[in-house]
């Protein structure tokens, strides 16, 4: 007990002393407040959570033929997909529990007691405690409208799985940093999911309200999430546990080097043989791989756009989700355009390469990633050839335009990267220039929309945003070598800030 204590002292040590409280003093706050906020809407939504179920219409749950839980009843048909969310969210969103290992190796703390206290520290992450504060109010009521034991056993069992999913999303976490097949391996277990929930060939809302019933009916099935939860901290403990060692946990790491430049990309001249160094350098490190696989997994974001109703305002969302698809990784990572590069930039102008050509590898990056989600976006041509032509025209408007305003803002204000960080939740290398990005990249293309078809008709006006992106992609040259020339000026500048930062 002692030995946690004093890693506690530690911890609130460090944070305290640490030099990014105060540098970030003002992104800090705001994260502060913004917790707050949500936790505030969460509570409220934990209060009117029973008045909303109450109002929804579940066949065969009604208060007459069960009268004291009708609407926990209620809830338990919904449990699956809440806890689905909540897995996806931790998983790209939840930190990983972190110490600073390498000085308390050679203490005489066992690794054990180190690795409990990293896990334990997870109990009061915020994902948690917001959980809490949706489902604490109705836990409350379970006790006064049910029996002792019942109500003890769902609390118990919605508890037990809350934190089960906090080291289940940890363990993935860190495993698919070594094995990408495990994340791949999610996508395909969602997919599936929302593919079966789609097309009606099963019903997890009435899966839901089986599982959790029997909560109710059979309290002792409450064991099953106790083992849940013990299952998924002991793979914690033992994936931890082989893997605490210097050797493991260096960054220094002994890797094969490939020659860069044999592939398809290098036919394209020294631009294209950093652009496919550029590639191999997002797929090595988390950060920015972390942004590549976000682009993919919103493209599935048109299912739930295309099957909605027909409103005069939906062709924005179409612009906008158009906008998403083929300009996400465009904004996301360009707007650490010089960022990625912080901690070898020293290195990139000792090389005998020109900023246009630098930058044109950056451009040819958001080429080919935007282009790539364009082809996977065709088979959206099922909700109609126009919803195609209109992802095609806000693409072409994307690599014309957008990519060009995101080079421009990421150049500005550059902050080095911490590449081995997720970028969810993450405000390292966030400045005022990051702010002012989402405006142009997202709002401009539904601007000059709007304003081209308050005059002309709905195809003039997506015709008018494939005609502005092709003058920017003719016009790229000219752009890049403006930029270059900025760059020039500012190398040794931005590179002593590289240095201190």
């Amino acid at each position: 007990m002692n030995t946690v204590v004093q890693l506690l002292r530690l911890e609130w040590k460090s944070a305290l002393r640490s030099p990014v409280l105060h540098k970030n003093l003002l992104v800090n706050l705001f994260l502060v407040l913004t917790f707050l906020y949500l936790a505030a809407n969460f509570l409220v939504l934990g209060f009117l959570l029973d008045n909303i179920l109450m109002e929804v219409p579940i066949d065969g749950i009604t208060n007459k033929l069960f009268p004291d839980d009708w609407v926990l009843r209620k809830l338990n048909r919904f449990l699956i997909y809440y806890f689905l969310v909540d897995f996806v969210v931790r998983y790209f969103m939840q930190k990983l529990p972190a110490l600073a290992i390498q000085p308390l190796l050679h203490l005489p703390i066992s690794k054990a007691k180190l690795i409990h206290f990293m896990l334990l520290k997870t109990v009061l992450s915020p994902f948690n405690m917001l959980q809490f504060l949706v489902l604490g109010p109705f836990m409350f009521e379970v006790f006064q409208n049910l029996e002792t034991l019942p109500a003890l056993s769902w609390v118990l069992s919605i508890t037990f799985l809350i934190f089960a999913l906090n080291y289940l999303a940890i363990y993935l976490k860190r495993t698919a940093d070594v094995d990408w097949r495990i994340y791949v391996g999610l996508l395909a277990v969602l997919g599936s999911i929302g593919a079966l929930t789609y097309f009606e060939i099963v019903d997890f809302f009435k899966i839901s309200g089986l599982l959790f019933n029997s909560l109710i009916d059979y309290p002792v099935t409450v064991l099953v999430p106790a083992l849940a939860l013990l299952f998924t901290y002991w793979i914690n403990f033992k994936y931890l546990k082989n893997n605490l060692y210097l050797s493991r946990i260096s960054k220094r790491q002994d890797k094969e080097v490939n020659y860069v430049g044999d592939g398809f990309l290098s036919r394209f001249g020294l631009v294209g043989k950093m652009t496919e160094l550029e590639f191999k350098f997002i797929w090595r490190n988390k950060r920015p791989r972390a942004v590549l696989l976000m682009t993919a997994l919103f493209l599935g974001y048109g299912l739930i756009i295309f099957t909605q109703d027909e409103t005069p305002m939906k062709i924005y969302a179409y612009i906008m989700f158009a906008i998403i698809i083929t300009g996400m990784f465009i904004l996301n990572y360009g707007q650490y355009l010089l960022g990625w590069d912080g901690s070898h930039f020293d290195h990139i102008l000792t090389r005998r390469v020109s900023f246009e050509q630098y930058y044109l590898s950056k451009y040819m990056i958001f080429a080919v990633v935007g282009t790539v989600c364009m082809i996977l976006s065709i088979p959206y041509i099922y909700f109609g050839a126009n919803i195609l032509l209109l992802i095609f025209c806000v693409y072409l408007f994307n690599i014309g335009v957008t990519a060009h305003v995101v080079m421009f803002f990421g150049s500005f204000n550059p902050k080095k990267i911490d590449l081995s960080q997720s970028s969810m939740m993450n405000w390292q290398g966030v400045g005022a220039s990051q702010f002012l990005l989402i405006l142009p990249s997202l709002g401009l293309p539904i601007v000059v929309f709007a304003l081209i078809n308050v005059f002309a008709t709905t195809n003039v006006a997506l015709a008018s945003l494939a005609i502005i992106g092709l003058t920017g992609i003719l016009g790229t040259k000219l752009w890049v070598k403006l930029l270059a020339s900025w760059l020039q000026s500012k190398r040794h500048e931005i590179a002593s800030d590289f240095r201190n930062g």
